[in-house]
């Protein structure tokens, strides 16, 4: 390994940037905001880096102070430093306070030979203290919060590391010391947090050795630097954040439409329905059957008349067969192998070839064949499935590379070039349901799910920290199939003593599993709050009246619920898009002083107010739930009230999700809707006092990107506690075009 060592070496700067060069290559420090600082390494004179998913350049209008002393180099930014020392080459960072935050100890470039390319093995080890506390890396299914002492592979695999559900790798790893890492690297990579009092990182592929550290006094300094690098996440369309009804699969249109009529007529809420895979005559046509989808436009409409958008599933596999694979292998827009052929599938998996969207021209190709067999129909979201690819690039060859040097990347293009093209062509914001993501792939208007997982309480119980992990790496929007996606097998694994609903309304769905109506309201609950609210599974049935009276009565209340905290949950949204700052966040972010909280994998905070705590035992009637230090807190269900900084056992029968309120919290609450084109005109202010409050309360028309211009309305809102008055001000307290009035009610809740 090339161990650098600048002992001697000669420094070059401007006013902004240090260059570093000995014999053993040159190391460079940049600015990319007041608390980015971007440090590279390459074995020879600097190049451009490709950065993927990074879209920001050096901050020229930063303030920035290089001084050159006895001992070394210091790089000074307004909330960050960088002391690089001479004899050691070893870099240490501290915040604007002066605390340590971390060292780079150690890195190298090793020479090698990988799909007959030469590269090198890049590798980088940081200081890891004996407190901290270690998130983020992308989604894996470990049941994990804290990822301290465990080595996690980040990069994407279907099955996951032990076939515990699919992995997402995103080099962005986050810590509780008021800092993170982003490795700038997407081949596959180790990380090792805080194992032997360091962090390594290893890629197997690169040029150049490059990586940021982001500092922030609080979590969501953090996550803005990550959107200042990476790009914003745009305000997702209302109907995004209410109930997405979905099942593999509903396979006619006419089954759609039965089960939207039945939806409404029982003034069920809901916003979106999918049309999921096997929907086309052949895989690749990107176009519907028409003997079982006889008139897709027409349906589309009636949908639209009851307020439904339709998504659909679109894949980036094509068979022979279908009409599009000639264009697309004449233009050499397949994945392929080591000799240039296409990439037909793999042994197990003959399903067709994946088109190579990191090709711009094969991006903009699909885009334009989506558009045609599906939006001119009128779908108007998209579910960009097995966008991993699932078919690994790793052994191939793809435009920006070999798969092996950019393994990760795929999701980024493939949702981008969907992105882009939905931008330009369409007026409603794009929603696009993604399974995998990259660094960046916030900006494309996504949200992520978890893949195909079982039917079971493990798997249930491993989404909440999977989700939470997710969130961290920067990502606002995620959920998991509401009920797992696999069928249940034909036997359980277990008979249960008790269970806490009737299992037989639901018998010809259910089979034998008799706590299978009880393990989908459990997740039901949980799912009404998480970012996106999505039921799917393979099951006969999958609507919220599928699983008898009992447990349709339950799922109707939460479905009432999320509605109802839709101008609570929208305003998260706009503070997501302003921040960066994730809304379903990890105990730590916002209680960083309580210890205790450090690895609570089975609750969360749902924005500000709500903390979250879902019941994932079998036949559990109460739970633990540990309220957090530096806070009071109010039972949502009865009112009482909590000091902090304890555990408390909770009531929780079947039709109760714990939740608490954090008092110092302003909830706006609207009317009952159906679905979120309807205007929510009276707005109570659920006021829970014990601490001064603020909540911004945010508006647009919900679906144009108007709101870029400045078309919406924001209203501040804060709690005076001592005085026990509230005030309502705000630059935009009024109304946005086409808006009606907002008239806001004060209900007091302590």
């Amino acid at each position: 390994m090339l161990q650098k060592n600048t002992s001697g070496a000669p420094c070059t700067r401007d006013t902004r940037i240090i260059r570093l060069a000995d014999n053993l290559g040159v190391m460079t420090i940049a600015p990319y905001g007041e608390s980015i600082i971007h440090v590279a390494i390459f074995p020879s004179e600097p190049f451009v880096l490709p950065m993927w998913g990074v879209t920001a350049a050096p901050d020229a209008s930063v303030k920035v102070e290089i001084t050159d002393t006895e001992s070394g180099y210091t790089f000074t930014l307004p909330n960050l430093e960088a002391q690089v020392d001479r004899a050691t080459g070893k870099v240490s960072f501290s915040d604007a306070r002066g605390r340590r935050l971390t060292e780079l100890t150690g890195y190298g470039l090793s020479p090698a030979e990988v799909s007959g390319e030469s590269t090198f093995r890049v590798s980088a080890t940081f200081v890891a203290s004996d407190d901290e506390s270690y998130y983020g890396l992308g989604q894996h299914q470990f049941d994990m919060m804290d990822q301290r002492g465990r080595a996690v592979r980040v990069w994407h695999d279907y099955h996951g590391e032990n076939g515990e559900g699919e992995s997402i790798g995103v080099p962005f790893l986050v810590t509780n010391k008021h800092y993170g890492v982003i490795f700038d690297n997407p081949s596959r990579t180790t990380c090792t947090p805080g194992v032997d009092a360091q962090t390594a990182w290893t890629s197997e592929v690169g040029d150049a050795l490059s990586f940021f550290v982001v500092s922030g006094d609080t979590a969501d300094d953090i996550y803005f630097a990550y959107r200042t690098l990476t790009g914003e996440t745009p305000m997702p369309p209302k109907s995004a954040l209410g109930y997405i009804q979905c099942k593999q699969r509903y396979r006619t249109q006419d089954e759609m439409l039965a089960v939207a009529r039945k939806q409404r007529e029982k003034g069920y809420p809901c916003d979106i329905f999918v049309v999921d895979w096997d929907h086309w005559k052949v895989r690749g046509d990107l176009d519907l059957d028409t003997d079982y989808w006889p008139d897709a436009a027409a349906m589309c409409a009636e949908m639209k008349s009851m307020n439904l958008r339709v998504m659909m599933s679109i894949w980036p596999r094509f068979m022979k067969e279908s009409r599009h694979y000639d264009a697309l292998e004449s233009r050499g827009w397949f994945m392929k192998d080591a000799e240039g052929n296409t990439v037909y599938g793999i042994p197990e998996d003959q399903r067709g070839a994946v088109i190579d969207t990191t090709n711009p021209d094969a991006g903009e190709y699909y885009w334009n064949a989506v558009r045609e067999g599906y939006a001119t129909k009128g779908f108007t979201s998209w579910w960009t499935d097995e966008n991993e690819p699932d078919v690994c690039p790793y052994p191939f060859y793809l435009h920006a590379g070999t798969g092996a040097r950019v393994t990760n990347i795929y999701p980024l293009t493939h949702t981008r070039a969907v992105y882009e093209g939905h931008r330009r062509d369409m007026p409603e914001r794009c929603l696009i349901l993604s399974r995998s993501a990259y660094l960046g792939a916030q900006s494309n208007g996504t949200t992520f799910w978890s893949s195909d997982i079982s039917a079971t309480w493990d798997f249930y119980r491993r989404q909440i920290p999977a989700g939470l992990n997710f969130c961290a790496t920067g990502f606002a929007y995620w959920s998991s199939d509401i009920g797992g996606w696999q069928p249940l097998p034909e036997k359980p694994e277990r008979v249960p003593v008790k269970v806490l609903l009737d299992p037989e309304p639901a018998r010809e769905i259910i089979g034998l599993h008799d706590d299978y109506p009880e393990l989908y309201v459990r997740w039901f609950q949980y799912g009404s709050f998480c970012p996106t609210f999505r039921a799917h599974g393979t099951r006969k049935e999958n609507e919220v009246w599928s699983f008898g009276p009992e447990a349709e009565k339950i799922l109707v209340k939460y479905l009432k619920l999320r509605y109802r905290l839709m101008p609570y949950i929208y305003s998260l949204a706009h503070n997501n898009n302003r921040t960066g700052a994730p809304f379903m966040r990890s105990l730590w972010m916002d209680f960083p002083n309580d210890p205790n909280v450090r690895d609570i994998r089975d609750q969360y905070m749902f924005g500000p107010a709500f903390l979250v705590a879902p019941v994932t035992a079998q036949a559990a009637e109460s739970r633990e739930v540990y309220l957090p230090a530096g806070a009071s807190w109010y039972n949502f269900w009865t009112g009482e009230m909590f000091d902090g900084g304890r555990s408390i056992t909770v009531d929780a029968p079947i039709d109760t999700l714990p939740l608490f309120v954090k008092a110092g919290s302003v909830i706006p609450v609207g009317e009952s809707i159906q679905h979120t084109d309807q205007k929510q005109k009276n707005i109570e202010l659920h006021v829970y006092p014990g601490a001064d409050a603020s909540f911004d309360l945010y508006d647009d028309d919900g679906t144009t990107y108007a709101y870029e211009q400045g078309d919406f309305s924001l209203t501040s809102i804060k709690w005076n506690n001592a005085a026990g008055k509230i005030e309502i001000t705000g630059d935009k307290a009024g109304l946005f075009s086409g808006s009606e009035s907002q008239w806001l009610k004060i209900v007091a809740r302590g």
